[in-house]
């Protein structure tokens, strides 16, 4: 946690002086899809308690902010993903799913690229960030299982490529790992912790566009 804390107020101190030693500033819109590995709680205490829940495969969209330093980049990002419910396990007993599961964060970015010829720039990078977790859950006859936010810490890491099409307009193509650093606390009915003891994760595949000011 102390971690994720550090690495936002440095990258967010970076940001502050952005405009005054930047090469350039720029915008960036991004979107593409997302796969939700399987969420569960494990009550050893009360195995009857065990939640399992599956999603299908969902979207993302993000918009940016950001400045270049040489070869590193900093940048402040919203995300929202969405992926909608497909089954879930209570208590041994597996049963269709409908709602969905989503994310809405902002972060702070940081990356390191290399320029290949001023046309192709591949990067990784890594982000810290701040958001909430909802999940509204239902029976398929419209029963609700869960239907609960919580506030939680996450960091995501990035690899991928850009293409510079003008001097002002990049087009990018990049995977995304996306992970909760603290556990979402979501009460199904009757006052089970739905992932007290497990994370939100996210394997992401995303396009975008990338407008350069200067």
């Amino acid at each position: 946690m102390k971690k994720a804390i550090y690495g936002i107020f440095g990258l967010l101190i970076l940001l502050i002086g952005a405009p005054a030693q930047a090469e350039t500033l720029y915008f960036a819109v991004q979107a593409g899809f997302s796969t939700q590995p399987t969420s569960n709680n494990q009550d050893a205490a009360t195995p009857g308690n065990n939640f399992e829940l599956n999603t299908q495969s969902g979207l993302n969209g993000a918009l940016a902010v950001g400045a270049k330093f040489g070869s590193l980049r900093a940048e402040i990002e919203a995300v929202y993903r969405y992926n909608p419910n497909d089954k879930f396990d209570q208590g041994g007993t597996p049963q269709g799913a409908d709602g969905s599961l989503s994310t809405a964060h902002v972060f702070l970015n940081g990356y390191y690229e290399m320029d290949f010829f001023g046309v192709v720039t591949p990067y990784a990078g890594v982000g810290v960030g701040y958001g909430t977790v909802s999940l509204n859950l239902k029976q398929l006859d419209g029963t609700v299982v869960v239907d609960d936010k919580d506030e939680v810490y996450s960091y995501q890491l990035m690899a991928g490529a850009a293409v510079n099409v003008t001097e002002n307009f990049s087009l990018t193509a990049e995977y995304r790992y996306f992970d909760t650093i603290t556990d979402a606390e979501l009460t199904v009915s009757g006052g089970l912790n739905f992932v007290e003891n497990s994370n939100i994760r996210s394997h992401e595949i995303r396009f975008g566009i990338r407008y350069w000011l200067f």
